[in-house]
């Protein structure tokens, strides 16, 4: 140490000052054109000072910038997207597969890690959950495709060994990543109720959640198609009935133990004397714009919050945060009204009949509602809920065809 403290201190005083007017990048220097000698004779030529060439990488765009900045002229700034930009950064499936790429453990095919479940080394769920509420460990882990019937072949496909000598695969883990995907999406709810609270509703386009009507509910139904081209996300959740032994409702709570849970599957399979439906149904998304005849209609899943939602606890949770992200989208509503006597009109007027609100909400996302708060990470949550729970192998996503041919020639 005696000896290596006057070195770096020599070394300190020889290094040449940091240009504090570059923030560390240095625009790229392209070669005038008429040139007398090489560029390999020149006091800064690209094979010695390489560093001096670097290509400048601009930064990414905002979606709102709140104060616009100077520009100087030497550095980037931020700036705002444009509104195709925003209109691409509404989308929840363009952001699932821009997500970064990392390579299953069991069908050792890479994938974007939004269709990957991310786990810890002691093989538990890890990441699936908001970061705000419980966050990643910093310690690495290995990833398993996004889809409940790949778990059992988790001892068998993941090297263990590389990993870690006494690893195993923690008990329940199916159903623990199960519960982290269902509280995700109570999470997003959440804290998208945060940020809209403080986003007042300037324009009809940019509303976010909206209950259907019963008339609008009965349209999809009969058609089986979403007429609203925004549509992200069609969720069915009625309130839970009385339990009808107790009398009781059910207490809302988003945290449960596992051992509940458990015991909350058991006596539902074995009570249920009836099917439960689907747990999502892909519909086609209609409105006004035919779009072009060359491309397939975009299409919107149905979510069931019986199935979506098993437990009665966390399906209570589910409706009683929709509700509240509808109180907060109506009080928006109510703030950005031009005329102080139209509130009050509208809350004489009594709907009757089909124009009442039904069981369906929907949840939209579009270069607008981007502007107020970011739609994309719930309906990912949703989305992530459907890849898990879901049965059949040829709808969990489009050329899905591998899978089936990966399982028949593995197993």
């Amino acid at each position: 140490m005696p000896r290596l403290l006057p070195r770096l201190l020599k070394i300190l005083q020889d290094a040449p000052e940091p240009n504090t007017l570059s923030n560390g990048y240095t625009r790229y220097k392209k070669p005038s054109e008429g040139r007398t000698h090489s560029i390999l004779l020149d006091d800064e030529n690209p094979i010695i000072e390489g560093h001096l060439y670097n290509r400048h990488k601009s930064l990414p765009p905002r979606v709102r910038l709140v104060k616009p900045l100077q520009y100087t002229g030497e550095h980037d700034h931020p700036r705002e997207m444009t509104d195709e930009e925003r209109e691409w950064w509404s989308s929840p499936y363009l952001r699932m597969l821009a997500s970064p790429l990392r390579e299953c453990q069991i069908t050792r095919k890479k994938l974007p890690c939004d269709f990957l479940i991310r786990l810890a080394p002691i093989l538990v769920p890890d990441g699936v959950e908001h970061p705000k509420f419980k966050p990643r460990r910093s310690t690495p882990a290995c990833y398993i495709v996004c889809w409940k019937d790949a778990v059992p072949y988790a001892n068998s496909r993941i090297p263990l060994r590389k990993i870690s000598q006494n690893l195993t695969v923690a008990p329940l883990l199916s159903v623990r990543i199960g519960y982290q995907l269902r509280l995700r999406v109570l999470q997003e709810l959440e804290l998208l109720s945060k940020r809209l609270a403080a986003s007042p509703l300037d324009d009809p386009a940019a509303t976010v959640l909206r209950r259907l009507t019963r008339s609008e509910w009965n349209i999809v139904r009969q058609t089986n198609s979403i007429p609203h081209k925004d549509a992200v996300a069609l969720m069915v959740v009625p309130p839970v009935n009385r339990n009808p032994e107790t009398k009781e409702k059910p207490q809302s709570s988003a945290q449960l133990d596992i051992a509940d849970i458990v015991q909350i599957d058991t006596d539902s399979s074995e009570t249920s004397s009836r099917r439960l439906p689907s747990l999502s149904i892909l519909h086609p998304i209609t409105g006004d714009d035919p779009g072009s005849p060359l491309l397939p209609n975009a299409q919107a899943p149905l979510y069931h919050g019986l199935s979506l939602f098993p437990a009665r606890p966390q399906r209570a949770a589910l409706h009683k945060a929709l509700c509240k992200l509808l109180e907060v989208e109506r009080r928006a509503r109510s703030r950005s009204l031009p005329a102080p006597g139209s509130s009050k009109h509208e809350k004489s007027s009594r709907v009757r009949g089909d124009a009442k609100g039904s069981h369906a909400f929907l949840l939209c996302s579009n270069q607008h509602t981007a502007k107020r708060a970011d739609v994309v990470p719930l309906a990912i949550a949703l989305w992530r809920l459907r890849m898990w729970g879901r049965a059949s192998l040829r709808h969990w996503e489009v050329d899905a065809g591998w899978r089936l041919s990966w399982a028949e020639r593995m197993y």
